[in-house]
């Protein structure tokens, strides 16, 4: 009896802590720690995405362009060319917030080229409560809609997105999956996401977001590596429609006087562009970095604390030698998920072996003032 209280006094401790740590923010803070580092520290080659391009309305374009914002005329080129050049999807990260109401409008030749291309994909904003379609509609005959949001974190960085958002119900996709809908229709549910927990007890009357994904890792070498046009040289004709076949092309602003670039969590600063260029190279690779609820982090913290704490009880070698084997297996468990798109916090696992640990020094060191005082 006495023995069972002991070791309830030693266990439970160590497990109230790591619960009360898995479901504290400081588990969130220590995620962006880690996930920052992971960005750092991760290269690989694997990020090289051939079916890709980006086309920059850089400086350059605009001054000889006649200057920002172009005739609308000028996208409708544009897209014009690269239907022309058969490519496979064209999303253009321009928000066309409002019609064109000068003398000089180019609204009805945009319609055209959008409407005689069917493979246009653009972006809609939220303002003031609404939302706010391109041409002010949100339906256009050849084009797809996808929502531009890119929330950063309280301290200014980005590290997610959501693969669908909208105002009261998150019904539009992300322009990323937007694009890979045009490029490779696929069914939405094949992708991961975190689902947001306000869909238990009712949509919100604001800007409501869906299926949370984590930015992948690897972005500085996409962006290294990616092909890239100036909006200038395609419409000189300096590029081939060989280069352009079959591509999934994002048309972006790259002037920084503009339009800001965006800072990403280790990573550095760029263009939102080519945030959803690489958003889409992820998902049509079919991998997303999906954040997990709180509770599964906690409890591999409790396993983990469970089987660090057999180890060091007096119990038989073979036991001892399976609670360590255990130990091994759960720490190893993030790093399996990670592989496979699934962060999960280490937070709690962490703080539980560190509790253990400290729970047995300090029986420990009771026992023997308790054996010293008996001798005495």
């Amino acid at each position: 009896m006495q023995r069972g209280i002991r070791l309830l006094l030693l266990f439970i401790p160590p497990l109230i802590v790591v619960i009360m740590v898995g479901v504290s923010p400081l588990s969130a803070w220590f995620d962006r720690v880690v996930y920052d580092l992971l960005s750092q520290q991760y290269r690989s080659a694997s990020q090289v995405d051939t079916d890709v391009v980006i086309v920059d309305i850089d400086q350059e374009s605009i001054e000889k362009l006649s200057g920002w914002p172009f005739n609308r005329e000028v996208h409708a080129s544009v897209i014009e060319v690269l239907t022309e050049s058969e490519v496979s999807s064209i999303t253009y990260n321009v928000a066309f917030a409002a019609p064109d109401r000068g003398p000089k409008s180019g609204d009805s030749k945009l319609l055209n080229a959008i409407q005689a291309s069917e493979r246009v994909v653009l972006p809609l904003i939220a303002e003031e409560g609404k939302e706010l379609g391109p041409l002010a509609r949100m339906k256009l005959e050849g084009a797809v809609l996808g929502h531009a949001d890119m929330p950063l974190d309280s301290d200014g960085r980005l590290r997610r997105s959501y693969l669908y958002a909208g105002m009261e119900f998150p019904r539009w996709p992300s322009l990323a999956l937007a694009t890979l809908h045009t490029y490779a229709p696929v069914k939405a549910d094949l992708f991961s996401g975190l689902r947001t927990p306000y869909l238990h007890v009712g949509f919100s009357k604001h800007w409501s977001r869906d299926y949370e994904v984590l930015v992948p890792f690897g972005l500085n070498e996409f962006v290294e590596s990616i092909e890239r046009i100036s909006l200038l040289e395609l419409l000189s004709g300096e590029v081939a429609s060989d280069q352009l076949r079959n591509k999934a092309v994002f048309v972006g602003l790259k002037d920084e006087r503009i339009e800001r670039k965006l800072q990403v969590a280790g990573n550095g600063r760029f263009s939102a562009t080519e945030l959803h260029a690489f958003n889409f190279s992820a998902l049509s690779r079919d991998y997303t970095l999906s954040p997990s609820l709180p509770v599964w982090a906690i409890v591999l913290g409790v396993l983990l604390t469970l089987c660090w704490g057999c180890f060091f009880l007096k119990l038989a070698l073979s036991l001892r030698i399976m609670a360590l084997v255990a130990c091994v297996v759960i720490a190893c468990i993030p790093c399996f998920f990670l592989a496979i798109g699934y962060w999960i916090s280490v937070l709690p696992m962490l703080v539980g072996v560190v509790m253990m640990s400290v729970a047995v020094y300090m029986r420990r060191l009771l026992f023997q003032r308790t054996l010293k005082s008996v001798n005495a």
